[in-house]
């Protein structure tokens, strides 16, 4: 579990540059130590920076149509990329180039989701009703270990269950599905009548969260198959995500932000949090602190603590293009975050108190 800090008295954010693409930002990732930015567009660009220097590594390497997904290995050797071309890519971090390409599929889908296993062994990346898993070692790359074309519909969406090796969930029309690599047959399927199109997993593998297109969450007790289902929201919710600390699940549905917490789940009608006037984009939390970023198409980017029914930051950016995605530096406060209009923009955050 992360190391908590005390909760913030104030804090802000501080301006720490920005760097320009071509087209809508569709994803932003620091590398695993911090010393690397990566930013993916809908041209299909794939830009590498060096944040302690500031210089640019690479960014004329790019996929045939936008950017969809992106993660850095957990080890930070490589960063992998997939896009509207069919095709996932591998980048090295130190000179930009291109390292491979991984098909998917027939190679005629678009390569929508991939998530790297927390150890960094395995890649999980999918194309249409394809879910494909790759081995990765640093000698013979990424190598097919397994796939599965057994879904209804396209993929919408996976993830890696933490704490139990070669188990994936994966989500489409008519529920999720737990996977073991190496095994055709599902673990365990979750029915759901209608289209899941967001999965999230809490850290201690019990709870599986979905979020759907008719407006709820569907929650999942794995250890104890229960389920339940909260909705009555006017848009679908495009994300959910458990916090690290174990206490509480976070829905976005359109501008709707609302909490829940663990202890409550059955029962409870949340927590709504009102700021945003736009769809939210991106939720993410941040590494050691109790503090969550969101940002939205309004514009406007929030900071909230968990717990607290107010944004400690609520700060405008450019509020004619919006904002398109986030993310925090697993190894400071720094935050960066993506525009519509093609900005990569750099913060800092501090507590007022010690500055």
């Amino acid at each position: 579990m992360p190391s908590l800090v005390q909760p913030l008295a104030k804090i802000r954010l501080q301006s720490n540059g920005a760097f320009q693409l071509d087209e809508c930002i569709h994803a932003v990732m620091f590398s695993p130590d911090g010393n690397r930015l990566a930013a993916a567009d809908a041209s299909g660009r794939v830009a590498l920076w060096d944040l302690e220097s500031l210089r640019w590594i690479s960014g004329d390497r790019k996929h045939q149509g936008a950017v969809l997904a992106g993660e850095w290995h957990p080890g930070g050797k490589i960063l992998v990329t997939a896009g509207k071309d069919g095709v996932g890519r591998v980048w090295d971090i130190d000179s930009g180039e291109e390292r491979a390409v991984i098909p998917v599929g027939d190679g005629k889908g678009w390569v929508e989701h991939l998530a790297w296993e927390s150890g960094g062994e395995r890649l999980a990346i999918t194309a249409g009703k394809t879910l494909r898993v790759l081995k990765w070692s640093e000698t013979d790359g990424c190598t097919v270990e397994w796939e599965t074309s057994d879904h209804k519909t396209s993929v919408s969406d996976l993830c890696w269950r933490k704490g139990y090796p070669g188990q994936i969930f994966t989500s489409c029309f008519g529920g999720a599905t737990l996977w073991q690599v190496g095994v055709d047959s599902p673990v365990h399927t979750f029915p759901y009548e209608g289209v899941l199109q967001s999965l999230s997993i809490s850290s201690n593998g019990q709870y599986l969260a979905a979020g759907s297109l008719d407006g709820s969450v569907h929650l999942w007790d794995i250890l104890t198959e229960r389920n339940w289902q909260i909705g009555g929201y006017p848009y679908n919710v495009r994300h959910v995500i458990f916090d690290p600390y174990e206490e509480s699940l976070w829905m976005a549905a359109g501008p709707n932000l609302v909490t829940w917490f663990a202890q409550k789940f059955e029962g409870s009608s949340g927590l709504l949090l009102n700021r945003h006037l736009g769809w939210i984009q991106a939720i993410a939390f941040h590494p050691r602190q109790r503090v969550v970023v969101t940002v939205g198409e309004d514009g406007l980017l929030c900071l909230w603590e968990l717990g607290q029914e107010k944004p400690r930051v609520s700060q405008q950016l450019r509020l004619s293009v919006g904002l398109s995605c986030a993310a925090w530096s697993p190894t400071d406060v720094s935050l960066v975050v993506g525009g519509n209009d093609g900005t990569v923009a750099l913060f800092g955050m501090k507590n007022v108190e010690e500055t």
